[in-house]
């Protein structure tokens, strides 16, 4: 594995992360769990906002787990090439 393949992961996991979070903020912005006293939300609206959050948390840990192992890789120097046979 290299750098630049777990580079591509993290802007992957970067763009699904921002086009979550627009539709999240874009459609579904008032939508939240509500108390007995204040007026229900739709259940697809919640359910929709629940997606999309659970979707950002996701690509926010997988990105932040490529910048480590890219980092890890990085710092890690270049690896010995093998000879063929061993």
């Amino acid at each position: 594995m290299s750098v630049r393949v777990v580079l591509r992961l993290f802007f992957l996991s970067a763009v699904v992360l921002a086009v979550a979070l627009a539709l999240r903020r874009a459609f579904l912005w008032d939508v939240m769990p509500v108390a007995w006293d204040q007026e229900p939300t739709s259940l697809w609206a919640l359910g929709a906002a629940f997606l999309l959050r659970s979707i950002e948390n996701l690509t926010a840990a997988v990105g932040v787990i490529a910048l480590v192992v890219a980092a890890a890789l990085w710092l890690g120097g270049p690896q010995p090439k093998l000879r063929k046979g061993e």
